[in-house]
């Protein structure tokens, strides 16, 4: 599954700690950045692109803590896309710098 992770959240650096948890996790994320001002909230969301309900369960398990919403899109070539709120915090034990 292909995977976008966003920082939704307008904290400095967060898509990419977020990306290393997912690829740790097991996830192939192809792109991270930020998301638009209009995204922005507190809680972390992933969105189903694909129309596979359970692969964003597993992204919301291995989250800890986020919602999942059904918007499919197949313009964007992904699975899903994963909007990282303020809320969301790395994991305590981080492999990468």
């Amino acid at each position: 599954m292909r995977v976008e992770v966003l920082n939704a959240s307008g904290t400095r650096g967060l898509a990419r700690q977020a990306m290393f948890a997912m690829r740790d996790a097991g996830f192939d994320v192809v792109s991270f950045g930020n998301a638009s001002a209009a995204e922005t909230q507190d809680s972390s969301l992933v969105l189903d692109r694909s129309g596979h309900p359970a692969w964003a369960a597993l992204a919301v398990t291995a989250l800890g803590a986020a919602r999942a919403e059904s918007r499919p899109d197949s313009s964007r070539y992904l699975d899903l896309t994963i909007l990282i709120g303020r809320r969301w915090t790395s994991p305590s034990e981080s492999l990468h710098p």
